[in-house]
């Protein structure tokens, strides 16, 4: 790109793609990824990337995070927060829109050592500084991961009523 030129704005007209959910599961400071297979037919293979994945037709995205976290890692969490979401325009030919609902799961070590991965190549711990220098990360998902961990600096809370008439 040279000076003053400008790449043109994503299409607003993308085909609309894939609605998916993403869990950021936490387990004290770090955040469990997945290894994506090596198969050269899906998107990012052998990247790192959050377990989650498409939203079915009429499945609410808390459902679908649900579902997914049992039948990728047969984990039932007892809790689970809505954490952000965001739709993406994929420069694909033709580009494609994706929406994506991230969720913050928490979980133990004794929890992820009962995990039974049935998708992906591994699965491994991450500080969201570790994580940011690997050289395979799904782009999206490390968003996510690092909005999360920075997020009192990102997000801070208004202050309370008494404070701002002080």
């Amino acid at each position: 790109m040279t000076a003053g030129h400008a790449h043109p704005p994503p299409p607003r007209d993308a085909a609309p793609g894939r609605y998916c959910a993403g869990a950021l599961l936490l387990c004290g400071e770090r955040y469990l990824m997945q290894l994506r297979d090596t198969n050269p037919a899906i998107m990012l293979p052998d990247h790192w990337a959050l377990f989650g994945g498409s939203i079915d037709p009429g499945e609410a995205p808390r459902e679908a995070i649900l579902r997914e976290l049992v039948e990728e890692l047969e984990f039932r969490p007892t809790r689970i927060e809505p954490f952000s979401e965001m739709t993406l325009v994929l420069p694909l030919d033709p580009p494609r829109a994706d929406r994506l609902c991230f969720f913050v799961v928490p979980c133990t070590e004794s929890e992820i050592t009962a995990m039974v991965q049935h998708e992906g190549a591994d699965m491994r711990l991450f500080t969201p500084e570790e994580l940011a220098t690997e050289p395979r990360v799904a782009p999206w998902d490390l968003a996510a991961v690092l909005m999360h961990a920075r997020r009192a600096a990102l997000f801070p809370s208004p202050p309370s009523g008494s404070e701002r008439e002080g």
